[in-house]
């Protein structure tokens, strides 16, 4: 999946500044400004360690034609998803479109419009879908920083490399290691079958449920080692 976002109009140097931030979070690798309000010398305050995205990964077109060009995929978004009768907006939400493309190597265009108006009807009528991400009744019209994050969060548990500060989850030969230590250490203090399985059972779930590290683990799986062998002598 190759992703460029396209912001339309963008007004705020915040704005920009915190959605190339985002961009390099989720190593979008293609970033358009078409006819941008916003200073782009004022956003680079707002980068932090994404400068390096400003000046390599941002294009300024004067048009929304040369933004989109070269792509599979167009997708405008809007808070206004729906309009009786408007057949521009007859908006999907974010997780049916996620499900339209699962699977697919596809070169994508997101595309957001202006803080204060959106994407004009001309804009729309350029895309292949509408999206629109579910809110409040009461208040559903985000921050654009804030949809581009939530879009590009969502391509990225679907698309993404996987995360470097997340430890690697257990396996079930691990978890089961465990487990058989703690059968062990259970049946030194309950004669019961019914009762030991019942027990048993229970810290199976209890582990699964809190889906463990390998570190994590490896600790339990050392420490269970060592109070059976404790156990057991004081048993025998």
């Amino acid at each position: 999946m190759n992703v460029r976002v396209v912001l339309v109009g963008i007004e705020g140097a915040v704005n920009l500044g915190v959605i190339i931030r985002t961009c390099k979070n989720f190593e979008v690798e293609e970033i358009y400004l078409v006819k941008p309000v916003a200073s782009l010398e004022e956003a680079s305050r707002y980068v932090a360690k994404a400068d390096d995205y400003l000046r390599n990964k941002v294009c300024v077109v004067g048009e929304l034609s040369e933004a989109i060009k070269d792509v599979d995929l167009v997708v405008a978004t809007s808070a206004k998803g729906y309009s009786l009768g408007d057949i521009l907006r007859q908006a999907i939400s974010i997780q049916d479109f996620l499900e339209t493309i699962k699977g697919r190597n596809t070169r994508l265009a997101i595309l957001f419009g202006r803080e204060s108006t959106g994407l004009t009807r001309d804009e729309l009528e350029k895309a292949d879908i509408l999206v629109t991400i579910p809110a409040s009744p009461e208040y559903p019209v985000l921050n654009v920083s804030q949809a581009v994050s939530i879009f590009l969060w969502e391509l990225w548990k679907l698309y993404g490399r996987e995360a470097s500060n997340i430890p690697p989850r257990a396996s079930r030969d691990e978890i089961n290691e465990l487990i058989n230590i703690i059968r062990s250490i259970t049946g030194l203090a309950f004669t019961s079958k019914d009762k030991l399985d019942k027990l048993v059972f229970t810290w199976r779930r209890v582990i699964y449920r809190s889906n463990p590290s390998k570190y994590e683990v490896r600790l339990l799986t050392y420490w269970s080692r060592r109070v059976y062998n404790r156990l057991k002598k004081q048993y025998s």
